[in-house]
């Protein structure tokens, strides 16, 4: 089930409960007044090497306090022989030593005042009963003088706009980092991968949480909504360690519009197992997981290249107000591939109307294709076509967003670039759509042009595929955040007559289940339990030939697999044989089984069989659970989730999905 939580971690689920937390001041973890390093050194590359340049090349204000009792002076300040020298508590302590030994000297800062601080160094939970029971001292320690504790087992974190970083690699260029997007990640290596390109957009704040032994992606979370540098929200997670209050958090980011982009890993069984052995985390069930993040109308990502093109179309200054893509191109073939694109991808690409193609065709020439994506080549004209093409466009309401199509890269040899984009910008300053610019192959990157696409709002994506199903998630954002309205409300008949309530059974069989939810106001079929073969035969006269038999007891929940249903019983001969070999097969295959009777049903021939059923996921709740039947529940796992209550519209999508 999602999220069963180890010892370790329930202990502190229920030592720090979400509402304490949020309490806490986390500001001396992002822009703390003072920082104190203990376990500085003089060796290169070392945790107080690289905070003390990263910290200096960042403008940090305040006092920075390399502790170590070897040295008198480090990187050009004076270095304390131990904390208990420190002339005042720390805002923010480092450890740059073993992890038994940032417990204890925590200990005797946190007397002194301390209230946040960040262990690097791993051999915690992640690592076995040793290392578990040394995280609940911290947990303890941390909980008893309120301290905001990063980690362990983490890389960090980079506040840029407060000039602060205590990240384990030296940061050289502080100006470039800074940007709108808050970034949480259980690894860090994904925050080194991110921070590497800054082209397109930048950080407000950079998390590498580690194992989360105090502080948590909800916290964090919860952080960033209020800062207001973060515009956009982004998480790498291996686990949610207190769903009720991420789903919270979720819905508190959306009330405030921003937009949390999440990529979660642990979809594989073996992914699973690593996230365990990585951070002591648990991964979810996947598609309860999705369904969550859905209706509190989160962003969800499948890899980095996904969640990269979503926080780069985030970047721009408008944002679709519906999922209607119009692509203009410069070729036929680029057309024809962006059509395949988008219909695997499930892309709206709708065709040109027929007064817009003969605007277009007036000036361009003749319309290949249905007119979406555009070729506008025509004579070769390119000034003149592709302004013209964008014109049509921008008047058309048919279209929510327009991105143009083609290869944008530095270096490159040709000048096709330095003529387009500028007319992009310019018909984007005539309308109130969003406009794009859009490499068909991911990761090319024309800087120029970037830099004139951002100065007027506009944004520049990688890769067809990527670049146009980013558009269309931010604009099932932008969707969702219009049209968010309350679950129906409603008064249900709660069955009090109902003889299954107030029965205490771990199983109800098909027939007392039929009537327990007619009890609520759900059609069922008509149907009759009987005790004799001749009890059964006249209730095939009421209801009609053909009919099914059907063996019933709450003991034996699986029917068909044990031949305890017979279909398309014609007559009361077949009837009485058919009753007889349900009794024999029921005895021979369940033995101590009661048999509550027989169920006798109508017959259907036609129709599709589909499945609903409800099913309760610990701290998540109930969630509803539809799709085809048979072989497609089983094999296929063809199947749409929703988490209860319902929201309107919820039924008919859940359909459509499957």
């Amino acid at each position: 089930m999602l999220e069963a939580a180890t010892p370790q971690q329930a202990e502190k689920s229920a030592a720090l409960p979400s509402q304490t937390i949020r309490e806490w001041s986390l500001t001396g973890l992002f822009a703390p007044s003072s920082i104190a390093i203990v376990g500085a050194s003089d060796r290169p590359g070392t945790i107080g090497e690289i905070l003390t340049s990263s910290l200096q090349r960042m403008e940090f204000a305040g006092p920075i306090w390399p502790v170590n009792p070897r040295h008198s002076e480090l990187y050009g300040l004076r270095c304390f022989a131990s904390i208990n020298d420190l002339p005042a508590a720390p805002d923010l302590v480092v450890f740059g030593v073993k992890g038994s030994a940032a417990v204890e000297e925590l200990g005797a800062l946190a007397a002194r005042g301390v209230r946040a601080a960040i262990i690097y160094d791993s051999g915690f939970t992640e690592s076995g009963k040793d290392g578990a029971d040394l995280q609940s001292r911290l947990v303890t320690l941390c909980r008893e003088y309120r301290i905001a504790l990063c980690g362990p087992n983490c890389m960090g974190i980079i506040s840029p706009h407060s000039k602060t970083s205590t990240y384990r690699l030296a940061i050289v260029d502080p100006d470039r980092l800074k940007g709108n997007v808050g970034l949480i990640s259980h690894s860090g290596s994904i925050t080194i991968g991110l921070l590497s390109d800054v082209r397109r957009f930048g950080f407000s704040s950079v998390i590498s949480a580690g194992n989360e032994a105090v502080i948590d992606a909800v916290d964090y979370i919860n952080y960033l909504i209020d800062d207001p540098h973060t515009k956009i929200i982004a998480a790498f997670l291996e686990s949610v360690r207190r769903p009720d209050e991420f789903r919270r958090a979720l819905e508190r980011a959306a009330t405030f519009g921003k937009p949390v982009v999440i990529l979660k890993v642990g979809r594989s069984e073996r992914a699973e197992r690593a996230i365990v052995s990585h951070t002591g985390g648990l991964a979810g069930e996947t598609h309860v997981f999705s369904e969550v993040l859905r209706r509190a109308n989160a962003i969800e990502v499948t890899d980095l290249v996904e969640m990269t093109e979503v926080l780069a179309a985030l970047q721009a200054a408008r944002r679709p107000r519906g999922r209607r893509i119009a692509v203009v191109t410069g070729s036929g073939g680029q057309a024809e591939l962006l059509l395949d694109i988008a219909e695997s991808a499930n892309l709206s690409l709708p065709p040109l109307g027929p007064s817009s193609i003969a605007e277009v065709e007036r000036v361009i020439g003749r319309v290949t294709g249905d007119g979406n994506p555009l070729d506008a080549w025509g004579n070769g004209d390119v000034r003149t076509n592709l302004t013209h093409a964008l014109d049509v466009l921008v008047r058309d309401d048919g279209y929510d967003a327009i991105a143009y199509c083609a290869e944008h890269a530095d270096g490159a040899p040709i000048k096709l670039s330095e003529v387009v984009i500028p007319i992009l910008v310019e018909a984007s300053r005539k309308s109130d759509k969003p406009f794009y610019g859009l490499n068909l192959r991911p990761g090319l990157i024309w800087k120029k042009g970037l830099d004139l696409l951002q100065a007027e709002g506009l944004a520049m994506l990688g890769g067809a595929r990527q670049g146009l199903a980013a558009i269309d998630r931010v604009a099932r954002y932008e969707l969702k955040r219009k049209t968010k309205s309350s679950p129906a409300t409603g008064h249900l008949n709660r069955g009090a007559h109902n003889p299954i309530l107030g029965e205490t059974r771990s199983v109800i069989n098909e027939f007392d289940g039929k009537r327990l939810l007619a009890g609520f106001g759900v059609p069922i079929p008509v149907e009759e339990l009987v005790q004799s073969p001749e009890a059964a035969c006249i209730a095939a006269e009421r209801i009609g030939w053909p009919v099914v038999l059907k063996a019933i007891s709450d003991d034996v929940p699986h029917k068909t697999e044990l031949g305890l249903v017979k279909l398309n019983i014609r007559d009361a001969d077949e009837l009485r044989a058919a009753w007889s070999d349900l009794v024999a097969r029921f005895a021979k295959a369940s033995a101590g089984a009661t048999l509550a009777g027989l169920l006798v049903q109508p017959m259907i021939a036609e129709g599709f069989e589909v499945f609903a059923g409800l099913r309760r996921i610990p701290d998540w709740g109930l969630v509803l659970v539809f799709g085809l039947g048979g072989v497609f529940l089983e094999v296929m796992r063809d199947v749409a989730m929703r988490t209860l209550p319902l929201e309107p519209g919820d039924v008919r999508e859940m359909i459509a999905e499957t």
